[in-house]
């Protein structure tokens, strides 16, 4: 790729910001009112703003998935990673962006992370695990004062820690990445991830914000993230925006303590609602066709990593990333699924997996219990219909449970002895404990797959048959689902 050609990126996340907190998504504002951030209205009026955009329900199994291109359920990062906890953590042994951008080193880009690591503990993680050549900001995912913390430096894996560091986070993050970017005179990649608005909720420093002094935690969470959007206006000063691609994006929902309408704090970080994983998203620079616009197909950030390789020229094999250039580029690029889930090895029984497509939405939840939303007619998942639903409602919601048994790295059972007569039966290992159904379908291109609900089944030592008794005259497609 020709130097004049190469484009910058620069990749801004936010902490605990949902769809709620933002006046660009929340058109209908609450009492409590949003933050000003016209730097962030201004990244959308010039690039475009991804209206069903998600995130992971919680921090750190959204960054181990623009790391890595992989969901939770590869990686293993399924919560929420701190010390002493059980989750799992980003590991060495996964491929991450720097890592593949260093493999690409001849096309000459210098990367570099800011602020919030959260996937791993210990100083040295983000190189020896996250491959950044250049880190600066903190490990854990919470400060415990915004003006007092420790700073980690990881310049190449020489490591240097200063506690009591007293510079406002949020603009330390700032200043850091804008000294870096100045400095640099070929292309380059920027990580900057801000620690707001995350707990603790504070008091900004009052040139960054206009809430004078904010009481109650919803006033200080929104005069942080004003300030966020002032130093983000700061940064931007020192970017060569002519040949740079920006990446805005919240990393979940906003927490429960400070959510506002149209969520609850049932529905907010934490879980796997909409309240929880619908996050602000832009994409702005040289790159986007017809700035201004809505895109409203499904996008995930599991797609930037994809995204952040094609912008620069590097091809992409991950498992679960797409890259979103062609809606960059105003072409057609159908996303009709969206997938999400949160697990924790602390609380096996916490979270859960969905699957939605352009109307309905399937939980299946880690307590063995399942809710299924019309998000046409509640788009606040305010009504479980498992119980009500009707006949079309339930090849919806058969539909949407047969896909998502794909989101797992489960063998899939190998079918022996397939035999079709008057009935139809297969035969596969019988695993104890699992229970097996028996799914068929009669169109792949169009149809619904569905169980046999006259399906039976047989056990015969390490072998279970499922059959069913009255197949279609003509044809039909046949699966079976362990669980």
């Amino acid at each position: 790729m020709a130097q004049a050609q190469q484009r910058n990126v620069l990749l801004i996340i936010a902490d605990d910001y949902g769809i709620d907190s933002s006046s660009l998504y929340n058109t209908t504002p609450p009492a409590a009112g949003l933050p000003p951030t016209p730097n962030i209205a201004a990244l959308a009026t010039g690039g475009i703003k991804f209206q069903n955009a998600y995130a992971c329900p919680v921090c750190s199994p959204t960054r181990a998935a623009i790391m890595t291109g992989r969901r939770g359920f590869r990686t293993g990062v399924g919560d929420v990673i701190a010390p002493g906890s059980a989750n799992g953590q980003l590991t060495a042994a996964e491929t991450t962006l720097p890592e593949i951008f260093a493999a690409n080193a001849s096309l000459g880009y210098s990367l570099a992370m800011f602020g919030k690591w959260h996937l791993a503990t210990g100083a040295a993680t983000p190189y020896t695990v996250g491959g950044w050549p250049y880190f600066a900001g903190t490990i854990p995912g919470a400060l415990t004062s915004y003006t007092n913390y420790t700073k980690i430096i990881n310049n190449a894996g020489s490591v240097t820690q200063t506690a009591n560091y007293s510079v406002y986070a949020t603009t330390d993050v700032r200043q850091d990445a804008a000294t870096w970017i100045s400095q640099r005179t070929g292309p380059w990649f920027a990580w900057v991830a801000f620690n707001a608005g995350h707990t603790p909720f504070h008091v900004p420093p009052t040139n960054l914000h206009s809430y004078g002094s904010p009481t109650g935690n919803r006033n200080r969470y929104e005069a942080s993230i004003e300030a966020m959007d002032t130093e983000i206006g700061n940064l931007l000063a020192s970017v060569n925006r002519s040949t740079t691609m920006i990446i805005f994006i919240g990393d979940n929902g906003t927490a429960g303590q400070v959510i506002q309408s149209p969520y609850n704090s049932t529905r907010a970080k934490g879980s796997v609602y909409e309240g929880g994983t619908r996050v602000p998203f832009i994409i702005n620079g040289p790159d986007v066709v017809s700035p201004g616009r809505t895109v409203t197909e499904f996008v995930h950030v599991v797609d930037l990593f994809a995204t952040i390789l094609d912008i620069a020229g590097i091809p992409s094999t991950a498992d679960d990333s797409r890259s979103l250039k062609p809606l960059l580029q105003n072409q057609t690029d159908t996303r009709d699924r969206s997938f999400n889930e949160l697990f924790s090895a602390d609380d096996p029984t916490s979270g859960g997996r969905t699957l939605r497509d352009s109307r309905y939405k399937l939980a299946r939840l880690n307590n063995g219990t399942e809710e299924f939303y019309d998000l046409q007619t509640d788009p606040y998942e305010a009504t479980n219909l498992i119980s009500v639903m009707t006949t079309e409602q339930q090849s919806y919601y058969h539909r949407l449970k047969y896909e998502l048994g794909s989101y797992s790295t489960s063998a899939v059972p190998a079918v022996t002895n397939p035999v079709k007569g008057t009935s139809f039966s297969m035969s596969l290992a019988h695993e104890s404990g699992k229970t097996y159904t028996l799914w068929r379908c009669t169109d792949l291109a169009s149809g619904f797959w569905a169980p046999v609900s006259s399906a039976s089944q047989s056990i015969n030592g390490a072998t279970i048959t499922l059959t069913d008794p009255t197949p279609p005259a003509d044809r039909a497609f046949y699966s079976a689902m362990k669980e």
